[in-house]
């Protein structure tokens, strides 16, 4: 509100002084709705008080509060903000919202508290919940981390107990069904027991649908691990994530403790169990209430859980698919070699979390692959791939195989001219695709080409050193050398005449 003496001012300045609205306006710095009001304004015996309840707001308060309800159904980084709440008053209603944004945002937190009060006194209010020993909570969180030099955007699985306030975590490239069952078969595996319930979100790998009257379809993964162990799954109502915040606040929390900095993993299976003895390491400290040790609490929260089932439950899931013209089967946009027997044959695939296994139709493993977590990539078990090529030698040329070579390989193995020969360069080329790729024999080949060598010896000799790290051994200084003097040896030649039979 303007001083009184402005107001006075622009009275003056305009009937006394014959100034424009527009001239009163620059020299005062008001605006020229302001300025006109107060120039033009012929009664100034009464305070001006603003009268309660009157808002230019007040026409579009419904909409904004039908605006934040729906939000309470959506994921909370899709919700409304005051700034958007604005712009989309004033691109939904660009004729008559003109209320500034100060006003909107006041409005959108003081709407916010209410509709959110309204809730909790329909729920009774809102009220601190009691946590009983050997009951869990169990949700994903995302986490960068470096496998054997790859960078992987994947997600780590805390399993926390509100009792005790202790919580366990594991770590995997994905959030899919393999690695919940995974995670949770390590941390059950590792504590001896299964809580007695535990409380998930409405994530998919569980949930097939929400029905009415929040009723659930568990998918048939879930219902089979859950009778495994016989825990009781518990799940929050949708976007009702505080409902197991004992959990939400684990995964931040071990986000921030046990994955800062970047973890450089070898070893995925390793680092898991690395994580498990972090969690209790980091769990021997004094509770935050109760004043108890949290290790000690937990024993309690133990007591209180069902025994682990005998039988180990194998994490993942069976598939029955057909093998293409070339003999690989597709698996989430990327194809697993079988073999060149199985051709257009259907076969049996388990997908664990790390690896795939592929079994014939009586369920013996044919061959096994790394799962790959990327897209469009085309995998091949060249030990067994190549054994099969090393057999028929003479139809090396037309397999897929040789046609997929880069030509430096397809002329090294025409000038073997002997079958034996060729199965040799064959030994070779599978051992380095094995330990190593496509490109790193390529430049091993060209290197020794380049320097006129091409025996097989020298181009595995070559290919094994590119892949040792480099040594540097430091300058022996022969000042230092307190080697003894060492006698020169003068053999007797007339010994070896006497043996000969000489005199």
């Amino acid at each position: 509100m303007i001083p009184m003496i402005s107001k006075y001012n622009i009275k003056i300045m305009h009937e006394f002084q014959g100034k424009s609205l527009r001239q009163i306006s620059r020299e005062t710095g008001h605006t020229f709705r302001t300025v006109k009001k107060y120039a033009l304004m012929e009664d100034f015996s009464q305070k001006f008080i603003k009268k309660k309840g009157e808002s230019k707001l007040d026409i579009f308060k419904e909409t904004i509060n039908s605006w934040i309800e729906q939000d309470l159904h959506a994921p909370p980084k899709q919700r409304h903000t005051a700034i958007k709440i604005f712009k989309r008053l004033k691109e939904e209603f660009p004729d008559s919202f003109n209320a500034g944004y100060r006003t909107v945002c006041s409005y959108t937190a003081k709407a916010r508290k209410d509709i959110q009060t309204k809730i909790n006194k329909k729920n009774k209010g809102m009220i601190s919940l009691t946590h009983y020993p050997g009951e869990a909570q169990l949700d994903f969180g995302e986490t960068e981390f470096i496998l054997n030099g790859e960078n992987i955007r994947g997600n780590h699985l805390v399993i926390s107990f509100p009792f005790s306030n202790h919580s366990y975590v594991q770590l995997f490239p994905s959030q899919n069904q393999e690695a919940l069952f995974q995670g949770m078969k390590n941390i059950f595996e590792h504590i001896g027991a299964v809580p007695k319930e535990i409380w998930f979100d409405n994530m998919s790998t569980a949930v097939a649908q929400i029905k009415k009257g929040n009723k659930r379809k568990l998918t048939e993964g879930f219902m089979r691990f859950t009778a495994h162990y016989g825990y009781k799954p518990k799940f929050c109502n949708p976007a009702s994530g505080n409902e197991k915040g004992h959990v939400e606040n684990k995964v931040g929390y071990t986000r921030r403790n046990f994955m800062v900095p970047v973890p450089k993993i070898k070893s995925l299976v390793e680092f898991n169990k690395y994580l498990l003895k972090l969690s209790e390491t980091d769990a021997n400290r004094i509770h935050y209430s109760k004043n108890k040790n949290i290790l000690e609490l937990f024993k309690i929260d133990l007591k209180s859980m069902i025994p682990l089932n005998k039988y180990p439950y194998e994490a993942c899931k069976l598939l029955k698919v057909k093998t293409n013209k070339l003999g690989y089967i597709t698996f989430e946009k990327n194809e697993y070699s079988v073999l060149p027997e199985y051709i257009r044959k259907e076969v049996w695939i388990k997908i664990f979390v790390d690896k795939i296994q592929i079994l014939n139709e009586n369920y013996q493993i044919i061959t096994i692959h790394k799962r790959s977590y990327e897209k469009n990539k085309k995998i091949t078990n060249w030990k067994q791939w190549l054994e099969v090529v090393s057999s028929k030698i003479n139809a090396l040329e037309y397999t897929e195989f040789y046609q997929e070579l880069p030509d430096i390989w397809k002329k090294y193995l025409k000038e073997k001219t002997n079958p034996s020969e060729k199965r040799k360069v064959v030994s070779v080329l599978a051992e380095m695709l094995i330990k190593s790729n496509m490109d790193t024999a390529t430049s091993v080949l060209e290197y020794n080409l380049n320097k006129g060598i091409t025996d097989l010896n020298s181009l595995l000799a070559t290919f094994r050193a590119t892949l040792e790290p480099k040594k540097i051994y430091s300058t022996i200084d022969q000042n230092q050398l307190n080697t003894p003097i060492q006698k020169i040896y003068e053999p007797n030649i007339q010994k070896y005449d006497f043996l000969l039979g000489g005199k």
